[in-house]
């Protein structure tokens, strides 16, 4: 329904792996009521929903204003941090919602529509109004509720929104050392095996660097980022190139020097260190000391 990954120079983001991770952390308290399912297809050929939520028992009351809409059956559409909501994405969650009830046998009543993005989507709220002649009133910060059609609607803005949707409220690029740390704190909240991997790996890949400055201010906190993603060497040293090589140029050596040797501590080579980093041998060799 929407473009799932997007590239900025060589790097290519996966908004949507760590869409999953979001929608299920901003919901987490409701967990034991709610089931998803991803990339769910609707027949033979490529239709596929971004995320269906499925609340059972039915009349159970979600505890956070994003999902106070919920029906039984609840289809996502989600827009990456670079693209917009637009009137044909309406279009299309509201054919795959009626679609989805006809292949599945189910009340069109027990259904919603929930479209996220990160942009504020003005040609869509004045289309649903104007055109659509529909009610649409901002309930909460950046959540807009759609009224007058038999199907539950909601449009979010994830830049506007409050406590209640921070996990989303952060897709996106451009975070600091200090938010990044604020993601980790939150990540230290949850629960063991809570789904934080793809959030975190998406989060650091998008931001190198803040995660440079992350690095220069917390050692632990950036200990807890590679526990988390579960990151390889490797992938750390490329995901990190840009930010790195640019805070060593605005003086921040210290952040650089801890991740060379944090790089080290988990294996890699100094000479594969030198290339990855596009570092010199002797000021690889200078940072480990040997």
């Amino acid at each position: 329904m929407s473009t799932r990954n997007q590239t900025k120079g060589s790097q290519t983001y996966d908004w949507h792996a760590a869409f999953r991770d979001g929608i299920q952390l901003t919901f987490f308290r409701s967990r034991h009521f709610l089931s998803y399912d991803f990339e769910l297809p609707l027949n033979s050929q490529p239709l596929r929903i971004d995320a269906l939520i499925i609340k059972k028992p039915p009349h159970v009351l979600i505890d956070n204003p994003l999902g106070a809409m919920f029906r039984t059956y609840n289809i996502i559409e989600y827009k990456s941090p670079g693209d917009y909501l637009s009137i044909a994405d309406y279009h299309k969650a509201g054919a795959y919602t009626r679609l989805y009830s006809v292949v599945y046998h189910l009340e069109i009543t027990d259904m919603t529509i929930t479209l996220i993005g990160k942009r504020h989507p003005r040609k869509l709220l004045k289309y649903l109004e104007e055109v659509c002649g529909y009610k649409v009133y901002e309930k909460e910060p950046g959540i807009y509720e759609v009224v007058g059609d038999i199907v539950g609607i909601q449009v979010v803005e994830t830049g506007r929104l409050g406590e209640g949707g921070v996990w989303l409220k952060d897709l996106r690029r451009g975070l600091k050392g200090e938010e990044l740390e604020e993601i980790i704190r939150r990540v230290e909240g949850m629960p063991e095996g809570s789904p934080v991997s793809a959030y975190l790996y998406q989060i650091i890949q998008a931001n190198s660097e803040g995660t440079k400055e992350l690095a220069a201010m917390s050692e632990r906190k950036f200990e807890k980022v590679l526990e988390e993603c579960g990151l390889t060497a490797k992938w750390e040293a490329k995901g990190l190139e840009q930010g790195l090589e640019q805070g060593l140029e605005r003086g921040l050596e210290q952040g650089l020097e801890r991740v060379v040797k944090k790089l080290w501590k988990h294996g890699m080579a100094s000479e594969e260190i030198s290339l990855a980093l596009e570092l010199s041998p002797d000021t690889v060799s200078r940072y480990l000391g040997v």
